[in-house]
This record gives C-alpha cells, sequence and structure tokens, in this order.
C-alpha cells in the first residue's frame, strides 16, 4: 500500500475489481438492505438469516473447488472449541430451536469474518472499495433520516429518537451500528485527499452521525467510541492524531449540526427541540446504570447455576422474562458466561487475545512514513476497542445490523493485517482434507440449523403480522429483542 499521506482513489475504485468479492459484496448489500429497506428488527432478521445462507452457499461452492479460509492456528484452536462448547450446551438447552439458532447465527458469522478477510486481502484495493461502499450506504440512509425528520416538522408532528431511527424497532439497535462503522467513516475523512470533492460529503456524514449519537442520547456509543480514542492515543501517540484530530473536528462540527438541526429548527415550525442535555444527565444521575444491575444479577446468578455450559444459548431471554427488563443482560462477558458456559466464555477471551496480539504487532511493522497505514491502524484500534467496551453496556452483539457491521469491521481488519505480514498461518497441522471436511460440516451444520429454527417464523415476521396468543403470553407490551422483536419465550 502507499505510503504517502492521501490515498488517491479514482472512481472505478469504488467497485470491486475481479470476480472474487461475492462475499463481501453479499454483506454489503444486506447492510444496505437494512438501512434503506427493511423496517423492524424482524425484517432486518429476515435479511441477515438470508444473507447467512446465501453466503454459506458461495463458500461451500468455493471448498469444493480447493479454496477454504484462511485461519491462524492461534485464533482457529480456541475458536472451534467455543464452538464445539456451544454445541455442548445447546444439547442441555429448554428450547432446542432458540438455543439452535443462536448457535447457528454466531458460527457463520464467525466463519464469515475469515471468509471477507480472504477476499479482501486478495486485493488491497478492495479494502478502499469497501470503506467507500459503506460510506455511500450511510450516506444515503442519512439522506433518507433526514427525509423523513423534515416530513414529521412539516406536518407538525414532534420529532424523537424513533423517527431519527429509520426502519430500526428501537434507536439504539442504530447506535449499536454507528458504534461500529463511525471509525471507518473517520477513515475516509482521513484518508482522501483535500482535493477530492468526496472528502467534504465524508466528513459531513461524520458529524451527521455524531449528532444522531447525541441526539439519542446514546452514552453507550459515545464513552465507546471515547474508550476507543483514548486506548488509540496510548498506543500510538503521534501517529494516532490524525484519526483523533478528525474524531474531534466531525465531533464538534456533529454538536453544531445538532443544535441547528435538532434543538434550533423545531422551534421555527412551533415544535420543542429534540433532546437535550439535561435529559442526559437527568438520566443519568437518576439511573446511572439503567437498571442494568437486575440483568447482570440475574446473569451472574444464571452462571453461578450452570457455570460449565451455561443455562442455553439465548436462553437468557427465556430467563429475563421473569424480570421483564431485558432479552439479554446488556453485556457480551455475562452473556457468553450465562448461556455458554464459562469454559466456552474463556475461549471467546482467548481468541479475542490472540487476535488482538496479532493486530498490535502489525501495526508495531508499519513503517513510520507510511501515514495510510498508520491512520488505518489507529481506526482500527479505535473501532474494535469501542465494539468491546459497547458490547459491555448493550447488545451490540445480538442485533442483526450490528452483527453485520460487526463481522465486516473483524474481516476489514483481518483482511488489512494479512496484507501488511504478506502471509497467514495455516489453519492447523493437519491434512487438508481434514480441514476441509470440518470447515464443510460447520458450513453444513450452521446453514441447516439457521434455517430449521428461524424457518417457521419467517414469513410472519417478515410480513410483520401480530403476534401468536402464545408470544403475546409473554410478550405483552414492550418487546424485548433477541432471535425476533418479540423475544422472551
Amino acid at each position: 500500500m502507499p505510503s504517502s499521506p492521501h490515498l488517491v482513489l479514482p472512481r472505478s475504485h469504488l467497485a470491486f475489481p475481479g470476480d472474487g468479492s461475492f462475499i463481501t459484496l453479499t454483506v454489503l448489500c444486506a447492510l444496505a438492505a437494512n438501512f434503506l429497506i427493511a423496517y423492524g428488527h424482524d425484517q432486518q432478521r429476515c435479511i441477515e438469516i438470508v444473507a447467512l445462507c446465501v453466503i454459506a452457499m458461495i463458500a461451500l461452492v468455493r471448498i469444493a473447488r480447493g479454496k477454504m479460509p484462511a485461519v491462524p492456528i492461534s485464533v482457529g484452536i480456541p475458536l472451534l472449541a467455543f464452538v464445539a462448547l456451544g454445541l455442548a450446551s445447546v444439547a442441555t438447552a429448554l428450547s432446542l430451536r432458540h438455543a439452535v439458532n443462536e448457535w447457528s447465527t454466531l458460527l457463520l458469522l464467525l466463519l464469515l469474518v475469515f471468509a471477507i478477510a480472504d477476499e479482501l486481502a486478495g486485493n488491497s484495493k478492495r479494502l478502499h472499495g469497501v470503506l467507500r461502499w459503506i460510506g455511500i450506504t450511510c450516506a444515503l440512509y442519512s439522506l433518507l433520516v433526514m427525509v423523513v425528520y423534515l416530513m414529521a416538522l412539516a406536518s407538525g408532528f414532534q420529532p424523537d429518537g424513533f423517527v431519527l431511527s429509520v426502519g430500526f424497532s428501537n434507536y439504539r439497535f442504530l447506535n449499536h451500528t454507528q458504534t461500529a462503522l463511525m471509525p471507518l467513516i473517520i477513515l475516509l475523512c482521513v484518508t482522501v485527499p483535500m482535493t477530492d470533492r468526496w472528502r467534504k460529503a465524508w466528513f459531513v456524514l461524520a458529524a451527521f452521525w455524531w449528532a444522531i449519537l447525541f441526539v439519542t442520547e446514546a452514552r453507550a456509543s459515545v464513552l465507546a467510541l471515547a474508550v476507543g480514542c483514548a486506548i488509540a492515543f496510548g498506543l500510538r501517540r503521534a501517529h494516532a492524531r490524525p484519526v483523533l484530530a478528525m474524531m474531534t473536528k466531525t465531533a464538534l462540527a456533529g454538536i453544531v449540526l445538532y443544535a441547528v438541526i435538532f434543538l434550533l429548527l423545531p422551534l421555527l415550525f412551533g415544535l420543542q427541540p429534540v433532546g437535550s442535555l439535561s435529559n442526559v444527565v437527568a438520566r443519568t444521575v437518576a439511573n446511572p446504570a439503567s437498571d442494568r444491575l437486575l440483568l447482570w444479577k440475574l446473569a451472574l446468578d444464571l452462571i453461578a447455576a450452570h457455570p460449565w455450559l451455561g443455562v442455553g444459548p439465548q436462553h437468557f431471554a427465556h430467563e429475563g422474562a421473569k424480570l421483564y427488563a431485558g432479552a439479554h443482560p446488556h453485556n457480551w462477558i455475562l452473556q457468553i458466561a450465562a448461556e455458554w458456559g464459562i469454559p466456552a466464555l474463556l475461549c471467546a477471551l482467548g481468541t479475542i487475545a490472540f487476535a488482538a496480539r496479532t493486530l498490535l504487532r502489525t501495526g508495531a511493522r508499519v513503517a513510520d512514513s507510511d501515514l495510510v497505514n498508520q491512520s488505518t491502524f489507529a481506526c482500527l484500534l479505535v473501532t474494535c476497542t469501542a465494539i468491546f467496551a459497547d458490547g459491555l453496556l448493550s447488545g451490540v452483539i445480538v442485533m442483526p445490523q450490528s452483527q453485520l457491521a460487526i463481522v465486516l469491521v473483524l474481516g476489514f481488519a483481518c483482511a488489512w493485517v494479512r496484507l501488511q505480514i504478506g502471509g497467514v498461518e495455516r489453519v492447523a497441522p493437519v491434512p487438508s482434507s481434514l480441514a476441509r471436511a470440518i470447515f464443510i460440516a460447520l458450513l453444513v451444520a450452521g446453514c441447516y440449523g439457521l434455517l430449521w429454527s428461524a424457518w417457521p417464523d419467517i414469513p410472519a415476521r417478515a410480513r410483520g403480522d401480530t403476534l401468536t396468543p402464545a408470544e403475546l403470553a409473554v410478550n405483552p407490551a414492550t418487546q424485548w429483542s433477541r432471535m425476533w422483536l418479540a423475544g422472551f419465550f
């Protein structure tokens, strides 16, 4: 990759070169469809399920042709153990259908990370193509939000967070996606040259996304991004300054947009401002944890009662119905430990530790003069840390759109690492035929499990049908999302 401070990309790089990017394109299309077409959590989940099954079919064809995803040994072994322990937890779960659904979804998402990495590592230009397609998709969604917002103002309807999260059942689900994608938009602002007309568009987009975070009072997302910036500065210092400076500039511009668009503009239409800083302060003082302590206590109780295999994937939703406060504990560590068991959590943490070590070691090899890759590394530190931190306070790993955004980020990060080191470790010191059999078995099991567990509900959920009496019995008013919007079972 070039070592100039800015990367000049012709228009042709908006498209993926070659014909080997079908999996990444499928993810990008699913992400765009969830932003621009889907209405609500259930339709977004349906799109994700279809995308994962299509991707599994593409991967199977490629493996049959002798091309397997490259997985480093240090990551592959704990991941395989995590999947095996999850399957054992499924076997002991109360509801086989719900447990299989969660296990299959996470399995295919994990495999998807390496499939994306394989495609993007094949051509460095594809990394920048992905960034621009993400930027265009987010820009189109932001335009849609503004159109709906202005229509609400013109009709005299008082806007709120739900109006500003078009297509999402809850504006928090949009915030989760923003946590993952915001640093990539910032990377566009940093790497696009000053003379490129797109640079201003990316800057405005990032500022508008900050404004959405502010107006929806997304404390967890803002805090997570701040933690990510702090980690990037602590580890990279001067090399992270271009990224952190752009983060600061766009955030300040976001404050201005927030004041103009969401505080002053409604007043001109005779309406009340949308959101306010006093609301954030009042919420934080009155209930700092936003009832998360109840969920965390339940998770700890489940861990104590089921330490080895957990209560079953997705089964916090069943137990959480007793509290009627959430279908997941708003903490990914407690979620995995309570549902999959402590050994599975240790495998997941081991995978993250090995991956983080590889990313840090790779970043340390980047030349000081290579400003593009220094900025890319800093952005990856910000976004990976932000996802990790946000997951400690929210359901960022639960919702379909944020799940797709996370695997796209992780696939991007893996591809960047492979491009820097110029190679990849073998999956394991075993015959390729055995490795191929393992991949095929995992893909088939994941695809079949996902369809078997979700298909009975997909037609009704895609149409937005009303809940059945049995579903209403445990989801009488507000729905707490998990597999579907009516998450309790």
